[in-house]
């Protein structure tokens, strides 16, 4: 049988557009791999949600003068749009606020969890604002972490990832007021992860995460495994199911992971198969593939793993592939303060392929990388918009000067050495870049860049110098097959470009995908009618 992939992508909150750091990171991350999984043929499906619940959202729609529902709707909207822009658009994107099976699927497998006595009731210390009258939590908290003296908010520090509650911040203040609160006792519910160390061990064992996150949860271990606060005070969020929990809800920190059962459900509903997603989440020989930020270490590979184990009967992450921060010129992207190029309006000015090549390119797989804006302009200036539309076109034209826009019929062995080299190489090699287990959307970006960069250098060597003896028509079928076999490759970092070039070359519409080129076997057929022009797909930028 063939293996079935999961892909799932960490929940943005709705409390603002996507800017180029969230792009990134997960979002193109998942994509690449998904349309990657599907060009090898296997069966695939990725799946995604917004963070409706989140207390990002009120606390916006407080500085909107908006309620908290219609504030997640409106940024709901923004995201999903700035995706499509992008060509991020998963298999299925849910809105839990208009998904009505969401807040079901995450009570239902709380009461499991409940029942299996993976959840306990404990009365902990919370930070609380007189000044306010009420207790705070995460977004309304803010202070340093208290093992890194990074600032953080009141739940997950993002710079070491460790967890801030119960324990508490240092130099904690009211993000409202201002003021310093003091701890009171609260009712909360609660999971105790030492019960799962050694089965998480095992799984981390066995899992070739990037190091970062392993030396993380290798840390946490080591230490001892905390118990994790899943319930607060509040009045927005999904209710605790439970006689006597009236005005508490779950944390979003733990209904996260069933937020990604439910879009699967969604998806299968989708599909017309309503049950599929048992079989999906239930199979052992799923393969689960998390797409985060680091700062998303200890849901993903800790807390998220531990509660499917408690379930039981429930696959666990196979890979969790984290990225660090992406700055912008030097500091990090913030959503919460401004800091940013927003998706939707750069991607309206800039050609989505470019940035998503670029992203690529710069992404902050294993440590923080920056976007620097004069560079992406070097980088679709001189590449994209220089040297391979100069490569295409000039191969265009030469096939309507010298074959009247047809394949030319040539032998193998007459090709070029270095272009039928890269033909026979550059699958394997990005190949190896985009599986799951040594996944590097810098690696692949690089080799796709480089093979631009050889084959516009081939061509014009040609043109300016033929060695004796090159015959034309070697040079141009091993280019054009060259050219097929570099769409093929990149298509899951510059999909649209690839079609481009597939309806240029004289194939029919990918519907499902372009094929991953098969060693030995030609993309573009001798004899095959081309386009007689390639104009350019790529601009160049002011």
């Amino acid at each position: 049988m063939t293996q079935r992939f999961l892909i799932t992508c960490a929940p943005p909150n709705p409390n603002g557009d996507l800017h180029l750091g969230h792009l990134s990171g997960p979002f193109l991350g998942a994509d690449v791999l998904r349309r990657y999984l599907a060009a090898r043929g296997r069966p695939v499906t990725y799946v995604a949600y917004t963070d409706d619940h989140s207390i990002y959202v009120p606390r916006r729609g407080g500085e909107l003068g908006l309620a908290a529902r219609p504030t997640a709707h409106h940024y709901t909207r923004r995201i999903e749009q700035t995706l499509a822009l992008a060509g991020l658009l998963p298999d299925h994107y849910a809105h839990p606020h208009r998904d009505p099976v969401h807040d079901q699927f995450v009570q239902d497998h709380f009461l499991q969890l409940w029942k299996n006595e993976v959840i306990v009731e404990r009365e902990l210390p919370t930070p609380y604002c007189a000044s306010c009258d009420h207790f705070l939590y995460e977004a309304y908290l803010r202070g340093s972490c208290r093992f890194c003296r990074a600032p953080s908010d009141g739940t997950y520090c993002e710079e070491c990832g460790y967890a801030q509650d119960p324990e508490g911040l240092l130099d904690a203040r009211c993000v409202t007021c201002g003021s310093t609160p003091h701890n009171r006792p609260s009712r909360r519910l609660v999971v105790p992860l030492a019960p799962f160390a050694e089965r998480l061990a095992t799984l981390y064992a066995n899992s070739p995460w990037r190091q970062r996150v392993l030396d993380f949860v290798t840390g946490l271990l080591e230490h001892g495994l905390p118990d994790v606060p899943i319930s607060r005070q509040a009045d927005y969020g999904i209710p605790v199911p439970l006689d006597g929990w009236q005005g508490h809800i779950l944390d979003t920190w733990f209904s996260g992971i069933f937020g990604y059962i439910a879009a699967t459900a969604g998806h299968s509903s989708a599909v017309g198969d309503p049950d599929l997603w048992r079989e999906v989440w239930q199979d052992p020989d799923t393969v689960l593939v998390n797409f985060i930020g680091f700062d998303c270490s200890f849901s993903h590979a800790v807390l998220w793993p531990a509660l499917l184990l408690g379930l039981g009967g429930y696959i666990t992450p196979r890979h969790v592939i984290s990225n660090e921060f992406y700055s912008l010129e030097g500091q990090k992207f913030s959503t919460s303060r401004g800091h940013a190029i927003w998706g939707s309006e750069f991607l309206r000015e800039a050609d989505p392929d470019a940035v998503r090549l670029y992203l690529a390119l710069t992404n902050p797989e294993e440590e923080k990388s920056d976007f620097q804006p004069a560079d992406f302009d070097r980088t679709v200036n001189d590449v994209l918009a220089g040297r391979l539309e100069q490569w295409t076109g000039t191969l265009f034209d030469l096939l309507a000067r010298e074959t009247h826009s047809t394949v030319p019929r040539a032998d193998r062995a007459d090709w070029p050495v270095a272009v039928r080299a890269l033909v026979d190489e550059l699958p394997s090699t990005v190949a190896r870049s985009l599986e799951p287990g040594s996944f590097s959307l810098r690696t692949a970006a690089r080799h796709v860049l480089d093979a631009i960069e050889t084959a516009a250098r081939e061509l014009r060597r040609h043109q300016e110098s033929p060695e004796p003896g090159e015959q034309v028509h070697a040079v141009l079928a091993a280019h054009t097959e060259l050219l097929g076999v570099l769409s093929a490759v990149a298509a899951p970092l510059a999909p649209h470009w690839a079609e481009q070039v597939r309806r240029r070359l004289g194939a029919p519409p990918a519907l499902d995908g372009i094929p991953w080129p098969e060693p030995g076997r030609l993309t573009v057929a001798a004899g095959t009618p081309l386009a007689s022009h390639f104009p350019p797909v790529f601009r160049a930028r002011p």
